[in-house]
């Protein structure tokens, strides 16, 4: 048993750095092996001290695994509200009449990844900032008409809804 954990670990570190170096190589555009050093150190670095500072989430990747559906709804969901909030916000830049806006807005997801997965998708998406998730409150900034009323509700409602589905409430979680 501990060996095949021991295995899934390596196998994950050795995906993990062939995915950072194909980002390392999109990003650099180059080829020659000054540069692909530089970057292997880079990636073995940064690998090494994510291993030596947090600790292996291996039920973490089965619990995604055992709901690929759903995960692949989830990232179609943030996909569409990133378009859609993207359209929204440059028309408000560019037409003018924007205004910030603080909000705490409560959360059903429990589960601590699901949260800070919530947590992120909100920020990446345009003319919303998240900012803190504590107790079941979520607090964000949110970019809206003047005078009007932005759609907040339905990127968290969409993304919160997703969340939830891959990381279901269970009597027993952790808090």
């Amino acid at each position: 048993m501990r060996e095949s954990r021991t295995w899934r670990r390596e196998v994950t570190m050795l995906g993990g750095m062939l995915a950072l170096m194909a980002v390392w190589i999109a990003l650099t555009r180059r080829f020659d092996l000054l540069s692909l050093g530089i970057g292997l150190a880079a990636v073995a670095w940064v690998l090494l001290v994510q291993r030596a500072l947090l600790p292996p989430h291996e039920h973490l990747t089965q619990e995604l695994g055992r709901r690929p559906i759903r995960l692949l709804l989830f990232l179609f969901t943030l996909a569409v509200r990133f378009v859609s909030s993207t359209l929204f916000t440059s028309r408000l830049v560019l037409f003018g009449g924007e205004e910030g806006r603080m909000m705490a807005l409560p959360t059903r997801v429990e589960h601590p990844v699901g949260r800070f997965l919530l947590l992120n998708s909100i920020t990446l998406t345009p003319s919303t900032i998240s900012l803190l998730v504590e107790d079941d409150l979520l607090y964000i900034h949110w970019l809206e008409r003047k005078g009007g009323r932005g759609d907040w509700r339905a990127i968290k409602e969409s993304l919160e809804r997703r969340v939830a589905e891959i990381f279901p409430r269970r009597r027993d979680a952790d808090r």
